[in-house]
């Protein structure tokens, strides 16, 4: 068995940049799991949410399978997810927490998302709320936790930033 990874949770409301700078971060050298495909892949949920347009997570399930995954790793793993919350908080060393304004926001989400104007809505509302921030507060100290803006900053800043927050 290896040793524990050193898992960093990039995190926030979906259109603010998790997943293109989880490719790049990835490009460099750095071990990914996008925690959405990992739930799907494996079938890691209940059903289908219609109104939100979304999985249902089975959690308790999630965090056995992400315990199985993190005996088999070691160094640094970062999962990308809006939903952080999932990820058993004693292997979590950074949280790093992606915002948006919301009129960027919500340019990016009506370009490059399928969503319904509802499940746009819904996003633009949840960052304005800080769901994710107050989410990962709840179960995590303050000092682990890092926002990044990415409303002006590009994809490979933002990859920049979390690499020297890491080192």
């Amino acid at each position: 068995m290896n040793s524990s990874p050193q898992i960093i949770l990039l995190t926030g409301t979906p259109g603010v940049g998790k997943t293109t700078v989880a490719a790049l971060l990835h490009q460099k050298g750095f071990q990914i799991l996008s925690l959405n495909d990992f739930i799907i892949s494996d079938g890691l949920y209940f059903g289908f949410d219609y109104i939100r347009e979304s999985v249902i997570i089975d959690e308790e399930i999630v965090q056995k399978k992400l315990l199985n995954l993190f005996s088999t790793i070691s160094g640094y793993l970062i999962i990308e997810s809006h939903a952080a919350e999932i990820v058993p908080a004693e292997f979590v060393h950074h949280i790093i927490i992606l915002r948006c304004a919301p009129k960027i926001l919500r340019a990016r989400l009506e370009q490059f998302r399928k969503y319904s104007k509802a499940k746009i809505n819904e996003n633009i509302q949840a960052e304005i709320m800080e769901e994710c921030l107050i989410a990962t507060q709840e179960i995590f100290p303050a000092e682990k936790i890092i926002q990044i803006d990415s409303s002006s900053s590009s994809p490979d800043e933002i990859a920049e930033k979390i690499i020297s927050i890491i080192s």
